[in-house]
């Protein structure tokens, strides 16, 4: 078994033969002194050979008889003990040693790893740099950290977070945030909170289809922005009892709206090539402190971009069971982009053609799903500050959803 070979190795054996004539000596003072052996086998040529632990071959050897000699020959000491016996003059392999246990021990105190979660609207880089600059981050010394005040001092500092805890797992600092609920927060699938459904613009009613919610307005009614369509505050029971329950709003209120879309393409603009890069610096972040490898300080040379490249060092990167393993380690170069500035002048029918596509983009991101019903399409040529400008105009008159669902009680 393998917990059997590591105490082996651990307490150190040897291998052991011995000849023919001597077998049965050597059989009968195992068994009769209960001396522990393993792996005992006969060669072709009659051969004994077994191993044995090392405390169990001196037994053997201090149990010999005057003038009986060797009995056992030596073919080979394995295990712990040969190994510090055969290093024990080379003090770079103890101290070597020493120092990974003192530096393996000195970095579990230390923040390897932070991770995010429960962050929809707020990316996961943001809130880390947000931590940083508040003392928790990669390289953080975990004892000096006041977990407290740096969730404290994170929610006054950002209104999209309400809720915030940061937990230490080891040596990686587990991050979990509640956002707020706005408009911007709702799932299609319904979270549990009580909406209203207001008008995004103004515009004519068509249709309404309510799903849930009391509704508040009719086909043929003009509605302004900002006015209530559903109403999520639902009277139940009799009118004279005054008792109402909160329930998320859902429906569509289809309108017709006027909307002015305007798109605006210069006719001389100046384009970047791009024709090479050089490196300027080159970091490594280790536990949060930087030490400089190679930095350039000569003057920037014109028509040149600083691109920053952050790389995180991973152990084991791409194995099946790890996954890999982030190390508190970050190499960032710097590169001075090189590149050229050309003048470009479009003709009017270039420029135009250019404002059509950007359009065609502008009117799928606005209204994906609006009917249209009439549409004036007008461009000219102006005069801009930067010089001269195509202006393509579309005066849509559509049938689209303007209602905006809210949590009850969110402006």
């Amino acid at each position: 078994m393998l917990l059997f070979r590591i105490l082996n190795y651990l307490s150190g054996y040897r291998e052991l033969s011995c000849s023919p004539e001597r077998v049965r000596i050597v059989i009968n003072r195992i068994a009769s002194n209960q001396l522990d052996y393993w792996g005992m086998r006969r060669e072709k040529g009659g051969e004994l050979r077994f191993s044995m632990l090392n405390r169990e071959y001196r037994r053997f050897r201090s149990l010999a008889e005057e003038g009986e000699g060797e009995l056992l020959r030596v073919e080979r000491e394995a295990g712990l003990p040969r190994l510090i016996r055969r290093y024990r003059k080379r003090l770079g392999i103890p101290i070597g040693l020493l120092l990974f246990l003192m530096l393996a021990k000195l970095s579990t105190m230390y923040v390897w790893e932070v991770t995010v979660s429960g962050n929809d609207r707020i990316s996961d880089g943001e809130v880390i740099e947000s931590l940083g600059e508040l003392g928790c981050s990669v390289g953080s010394y975990i004892p000096s950290i006041d977990f407290y005040s740096i969730c404290h001092e994170f929610i006054l500092s950002n209104d999209e977070v309400s809720w915030i805890s940061v937990n230490m797992i080891g040596t990686t600092a587990q991050v979990e945030i509640i956002e707020r609920r706005g408009k911007d927060g709702m799932e299609e699938e319904g979270n549990g909170t009580p909406t209203n459904l207001i008008a995004a613009r103004e515009g004519v009613v068509v249709r309404v289809e309510t799903a849930s919610g009391e509704t508040l307005v009719s086909a043929g009614e003009t509605v302004g922005k900002g006015q209530l369509l559903i109403n999520g505050v639902v009277g139940v029971g009799p009118e004279e009892e005054g008792r109402f329950v909160l329930v998320r709003s859902r429906g569509k209120v289809y309108a017709e709206t006027e909307r002015t879309l305007q798109i605006a393409v210069p006719l001389k603009s100046v384009k970047k090539t791009y024709s090479g890069r050089d490196e300027r610096y080159k970091y490594v972040k280790f536990f949060g402190k930087i030490i400089k490898l190679k930095e350039n300080s000569s003057i920037l040379p014109e028509g040149c971009d600083i691109i920053e490249d952050k790389k995180r060092l991973i152990l084991f990167e791409g194995d099946r069971i790890t996954g890999g393993i982030a190390l508190p380690v970050s190499v960032i170069t710097g590169y001075c982009e090189r590149y050229d500035e050309t003048e470009v002048t479009l003709t009017p029918e270039e420029a135009l053609a250019e404002a059509q596509l950007r359009m065609a983009q502008l009117f799928a991101e606005q209204l994906p799903d609006a009917e249209v019903l009439t549409r004036r399409v007008s461009s000219r040529i102006r005069e801009g500050e930067d010089g001269r400008v195509l202006l393509l105009e579309w005066q849509l008159r559509c049938i689209e959803n303007i209602a905006e669902e809210v949590p009850i009680g969110i402006s």
